[in-house]
């Protein structure tokens, strides 16, 4: 896969209308107390129309405005630095919230990151209109068709060619091939499961108003993030990232 994560946030509700594209405000927060929770649904190739790569070992933390830990001289973020921030993984049903951000040697939590994931499935976007096998019918290329005895996978026709007079035995792992006549089909599982630590890039056909966003539960997490401010905190403001991190081929 070629093409890089196209990567959305979303605050609150899993809307379009709820994108993140500016700063997110958790308003004033007064020592030995804890802020408001907010929920981020971050998505990757939200309504794509094909393929991208998926994220990887994907992290979430905190870093300053510089992408540090908030411990330089002159760029003191001590909401950084002391790890008042809590993450909890919604669509890996955790109960937990664990600290995230610099992390370090005694610390609770001393990577200072939190994997992500999910328990979601995406469905291919081909498995709804894709026709069921008919015998000595003449297909195009990139056609899709299912076997009459649903067996959990779709196949795309790679050349044009007319099927044969008997069913083929469809086989039932991703890529294979199968050969009927005069079409060779490519095996295609209908619902993908990301591994863990991942986000799928796959096609999908997501609503703007998420009403059918389990379809492409694959690709996205939801995680819900609060700060817990100790009683020593510093008087004044915290500006900082919230930060995903992933690598992909």
């Amino acid at each position: 896969m070629s093409e890089r994560p196209i990567v959305s946030w979303y605050e609150g509700t899993n809307t379009t209308a709820t994108e993140v594209k500016t700063t997110v405000n958790y308003g004033t927060v007064d020592a030995f107390s804890d802020s408001p929770q907010k929920t981020y649904f971050i998505w990757n190739n939200r309504g794509g129309t094909k393929d991208c790569s998926k994220m990887e070992d994907v992290k979430f933390t905190t870093r300053d405005r510089n992408g540090g830990d908030g411990s330089s001289a002159g760029n003191i973020v001590e909401a950084v630095r002391d790890n008042w921030f809590r993450a909890r993984v919604d669509s890996l049903n955790e109960q937990v919230f664990t600290p995230v951000g610099k992390g370090g040697v005694g610390t609770e939590n001393p990577s200072g990151t939190k994997f992500l994931g999910t328990n979601g499935t995406t469905t291919n976007i081909h498995s709804s209109t894709a026709s069921v096998w008919i015998k000595e019918t003449k297909l195009t290329i990139d056609a899709y068709v299912k076997p009459t005895v649903d067996n959990g996978f779709i196949y795309k026709a790679v050349n044009a060619g007319e099927t044969g007079a008997t069913e083929p035995s469809w086989l039932t792992e991703e890529g294979k091939s199968v050969f009927d006549n005069g079409v060779e089909f490519v095996a295609i599982k209908i619902d993908k499961k990301p591994n863990a630590k991942e986000i799928l890039g796959l096609a999908n056909n997501t609503k703007a108003d998420g009403s059918n966003a389990n379809l492409a539960g694959g690709n996205f997490v939801q995680v819900t993030v609060f700060a817990k401010v100790p009683i020593d905190a510093s008087a004044g403001k915290n500006t900082l990232l919230k930060r995903a991190t992933f690598s992909y081929v």
